[in-house]
């Protein structure tokens, strides 16, 4: 899973109805787990109507809006208000310290290219 351009997991996203299948990036300095405004749409979500919030980024202000979906990845599942870009441009999905980081244990041997992840309970 680690990779010369980060490690990156298979994630599914889950809302009352529809399921999204994805790829996403582990980001310890993200705050929140932040997601491409489509995956968001194809769970039929109405993105705007979601908790509004500004991310500063390196480039700069960056508009998402929140909604409570529910995350499955490496077998652990759970519910989690994540944020799906205002900016249909942006294609990135970051797993981030809110919503993701703070619901599981991580073990990481980057040399080795293993990831261990189990749940926080």
């Amino acid at each position: 899973m680690p990779a010369g351009d980060g490690i990156s997991l298979p994630v599914f996203l889950n809302s009352v109805a529809e399921r999204v299948k994805l790829l996403a990036h582990v980001d310890t300095g993200a705050s929140h787990c932040l997601f491409e405004r489509s995956h968001g749409e194809l769970l039929n979500l109405d993105i705007e109507a979601g908790d509004p919030m500004a991310f500063r980024t390196a480039t700069g202000r960056v508009e998402a809006f929140g909604h409570l979906v529910t995350i499955e990845t490496l077998g652990l599942s759970f519910e989690s208000v994540v944020y799906f870009f205002a900016d249909e441009r942006i294609n990135k999905n970051l797993l981030g310290r809110l919503g993701w980081l703070d619901r599981i244990r991580l073990g990481l041997i980057d040399h080795d290219g293993v990831l261990y992840v189990a749940s926080y309970d």
